[in-house]
C-alpha cells in the first residue's frame, strides 16, 4: 500500500492542477482546494470539516455584532480556535504544523500552517488579507496592519522586520504579498524539507510541485540538488 502513495498523490495532484488551468485560475489558487489536496482529500473536503464551519459562524456573529473585521478575525484565529505556536525550530516546521486542516485538529502551528487557515477565512469571506514573505518566515498584513502569526496576531512595523531578518538570506521576493500560486509553493518546500535527509526522492517529488507554484524561489533548485546528490547515481 505504501508504494502506491507518491504515485496516487501524484496523480491528485495532477488532477487538482488541471482543473484550476481549466477554470483560468493558475494564478488564483484556491487555499481551500489545495488544503484538501495537500492532505490527499478530495477538493470539497473543507465543507465537511464542523469546526471550519464553526469558526466561519463564530467570524460572522463576530463581524455583524462588532462591525470590526479585523478583530472578528484575530479573535477567531488565536481565541476561538485557540492555536498556538507549535515553537522554534523543528516543532514549527512539522506536517502538523504546516498543513492547515491538521493545524485546525491539532490547534497548534508553525507561520505556514497559520498563515495558510487565515488565508482559507480570507478567502471565504473575500478579505484584503494577504502573506508577507521574509528570509525563512511568513507573516499576514491586513489593510496596512502586519500580523505575526507566531505571536498570536502581534504587530510588527516593516522596519522591525528587517532588523529582526537582516541577517536573511534575502532574495528580493521579500516584503512582497505572495500570490496564492507562490504561497503553495512555499508550502510544497517546506514538506520537502520534511524529507530531505531522511527520504530524498519524497523530498524531491514535493520540490517538483513547489517548483510548479513558485518558479523564481531560488531555495527549491538548491533543496533538489541536495536531495538527488543523496540518491543512487543510477536514479
Amino acid at each position: 500500500m505504501r508504494r502506491l502513495f507518491w504515485p496516487l498523490f501524484l496523480i491528485a495532484v495532477a488532477v487538482a492542477l488541471a482543473l484550476v488551468m481549466w477554470s483560468g485560475r493558475a494564478e488564483k489558487m484556491s487555499y481551500r482546494e489545495m488544503a484538501c489536496v495537500f492532505e490527499e482529500r478530495g477538493l470539497g473536503c473543507i465543507d465537511s470539516i464542523e469546526e471550519w464551519n464553526r469558526g466561519l459562524a463564530y467570524f460572522d456573529s463576530s463581524v455583524m455584532a462588532t462591525q470590526d473585521t479585523l478583530s472578528a478575525l484575530k479573535n477567531l484565529l488565536w481565541n476561538f480556535w485557540n492555536i498556538d505556536f507549535a515553537g522554534a525550530g523543528d516543532a514549527a516546521v512539522q506536517r502538523e504544523s504546516i498543513l492547515p486542516l491538521q493545524v485546525l485538529a491539532l490547534k497548534k502551528s508553525g507561520c505556514i500552517g497559520l498563515a495558510w487557515l487565515a488565508m482559507m477565512v480570507a478567502e471565504a469571506r473575500n478579505l484584503p488579507l494577504e502573506t508577507i514573505l521574509l528570509p525563512g518566515h511568513v507573516f499576514l498584513r491586513y489593510e496596512g496592519v502586519n500580523l505575526e502569526p507566531n505571536r498570536r496576531g502581534f504587530s510588527y512595523t516593516d522596519e522591525e522586520y528587517r532588523e529582526k531578518y537582516k541577517d536573511g538570506p534575502w532574495t528580493g521576493l521579500e516584503l512582497e504579498p505572495l500570490t496564492s500560486s507562490q504561497f503553495m509553493g512555499l508550502a510544497a518546500f517546506n514538506m520537502g524539507n520534511l524529507y530531505l535527509e531522511s527520504e530524498p526522492r519524497r523530498a524531491l517529488t514535493w520540490y517538483r510541485m513547489a517548483e510548479e507554484f513558485f518558479p523564481d524561489y531560488p531555495g527549491i533548485e538548491a533543496n533538489q540538488n541536495v536531495a538527488k546528490a543523496k540518491l543512487p547515481d543510477s536514479l
